[in-house]
C-alpha cells in the first residue's frame, strides 16, 4: 500500500518514526509496531520510504482536523495510525461524509505536491541518528 500512517507532523516528530526504524533495522529486532514494521518492509524489499510534508505551519487544532479527516478517507483499517483523529471547530459537527470529502479534497492535494516536488526515498543509509 503506498499511504500507510497519516500524522499531523510536530517538528522533527516525522523523523522520530525513521530513526526507531533505523534502530530496529541495525539491531535485526523482529518485534516492533505495525508503523515500524512498515518501514522495515519496504526497506528490506530494496525501497525507500517517502515521508511527505504537507500543510504546514497551520494551528495544531487545524492540524488535528485536517489529520482526522486523511485518516477517515482512506479508512483506519487501511494505515498503521492506531486511532482515528480528533475534531476541532466546525468540523465537529459535520457528517461523516462530509469530513471524509474534506478528507479526500486533502490527500488529492497532497498528491499534487508529490507530483510537483518528486520522489525523495529514504533508505537506511540516508537517515543519521543525532544529526
Amino acid at each position: 500500500s503506498a499511504v500507510f500512517y497519516v500524522g499531523k507532523g510536530k517538528r522533527s516528530r516525522p523523523y522520530c518514526h525513521l530513526y526507531e526504524a533505523l534502530t530496529h533495522y541495525k539491531a535485526g529486532r523482529k518485534q516492533t509496531c505495525p508503523k515500524v514494521q512498515q518501514i522495515l518492509d519496504i526497506w528490506q524489499g530494496g525501497l525507500g520510504v517517502i515521508s511527505l510534508h504537507c500543510f504546514q505551519n497551520v494551528i495544531p487544532v487545524e492540524a488535528y482536523t485536517r489529520e482526522a479527516c486523511m485518516v477517515d478517507a482512506i479508512g483506519l483499517k487501511m494505515l498503521t495510525n492506531r486511532k482515528k483523529g480528533d475534531y476541532y471547530g466546525c468540523a465537529l459537527s459535520w457528517p461523516m461524509k462530509r469530513r471524509r470529502c474534506l478528507g479526500v479534497h486533502m490527500l488529492h492535494r497532497a498528491m499534487q505536491i508529490f507530483l510537483a516536488e518528486g520522489e525523495r526515498q529514504l533508505r537506511p543509509a540516508d537517515i543519521r541518528i543525532g544529526q
